[in-house]
């Protein structure tokens, strides 16, 4: 009798593996012989921190199997600062029935997922941090059940700003430039307040609208703070020349949570590494959901790809030397 019973088990055990075998096909190793994948990828400004992030993207996608001019129709498209574009953007992809959405940058990101709610298009984000703070998600750590995923990182302000204190440490006042209408930018504006109030240091913030007003927020700095501090904020970014100018003429040191920055003139940022961000991006979001992974099932990831670099030029242009304990965990010195 047992010898029965145990063929009878095993014959509903291959039963319920064939019933399961469909979904599981669904989800392949490799891209479809003979398919083009369609990507409509939109970025709200352009600038150098967002365009490695979209090479390290198309790198990663590479990798996995996916190549533009093979198998591959990579939609990019630039909203030029504006979320009314944004917008329309993201309705043209829907339109023109792309395999996935890939938004980069909060305000796209919002736009997406407002414009494909209840949808089955997949949609999965990047170029995003701290995304609970912005309602992107409901909360981290678990997968949506809806037609979103993506890929973010946390801002770590703390070890910024213990970093900039170690390079400048009698500092008292903090001075901040950002865009308040950037949710990320906003949400980091907050921590930095937080960490210096709970120093006893002034906290003097310029919230602006647009790049055009970065020159005048610097300017009405100078002679009230003894740092200058700026977030991860495309409105910024777009004028880091003016930026620095100031500070430099002024004598006052600028410190980034952007690793970009550096490049420009400020003197230190730890961050993400955008290329590498992109690449994990690519890896662990956009491929498996291009291979038939539900985006709705898929945990979000955060991202663990940061980097340090610094300024020295700028750091001696302003009085100050870069600790060595600082210059040996850099990435990237500029000389």
């Amino acid at each position: 009798m047992s010898y029965y019973r145990n063929l009878r088990h095993c014959g509903l055990v291959l039963a319920a593996l064939a019933f399961a075998m469909p979904a599981m096909a669904q989800e392949a190793k490799a891209p479809e012989p003979g398919k083009t994948y369609r990507i409509g990828y939109a970025q709200i400004v352009d600038h150098p921190a967002l365009n490695a992030t979209r090479e390290g993207f198309l790198d990663g996608l590479r990798e996995a199997g996916f190549e533009e001019g093979k198998n591959l129709q990579f939609d990019y498209q630039n909203a030029q600062g504006n979320p009314g574009a944004a917008r329309n953007i993201i309705d043209k992809f829907i339109a023109d029935g792309v395999d996935l959405v890939a938004p980069c940058t909060t305000p796209v990101v919002q736009a997406a997922i407002g414009l494909t709610k209840g949808s089955d298009v997949p949609v999965a984000f990047g170029c995003v941090t701290n995304p609970a703070a912005t309602g992107i998600l409901k909360e981290t750590g678990k997968a949506t059940g809806t037609n979103v995923t993506g890929f973010y990182t946390m801002p770590p302000v703390k070890r910024n700003f213990e970093m900039f204190l170690t390079i400048k440490p009698d500092v008292k006042r903090v001075g901040m430039i950002w865009n308040a209408a950037e949710s990320n930018s906003e949400a980091m504006a907050k921590l930095t307040q937080e960490e210096v109030e709970a120093r006893g240091m002034e906290w003097v913030p310029v919230s602006i609208a647009s790049s055009a007003e970065v020159k005048n927020a610097a300017d009405s700095l100078v002679g009230k703070v003894d740092v200058i501090i700026t977030p991860q904020d495309n409105t910024v970014a777009s004028a880091y020349q003016a930026l620095v100018k100031v500070a430099r003429e002024a004598n006052i040191p600028w410190f980034s949570y952007d690793t970009q920055a550096v490049e420009a003139g400020a003197i230190a940022a730890m961050a993400q590494d955008q290329r590498e961000a992109g690449l994990e991006w690519a890896r662990q979001v956009a491929a498996p959901v291009l291979l038939g992974k539900p985006a709705g099932e898929l945990v979000p990831v955060e991202g663990e790809v940061y980097e340090t670099r610094i300024n020295a030029a700028s750091a001696k242009a302003v009085g100050l030397t870069v600790p060595e304990e600082i210059l040996k965990s850099a990435r990237h010195v500029v000389e």
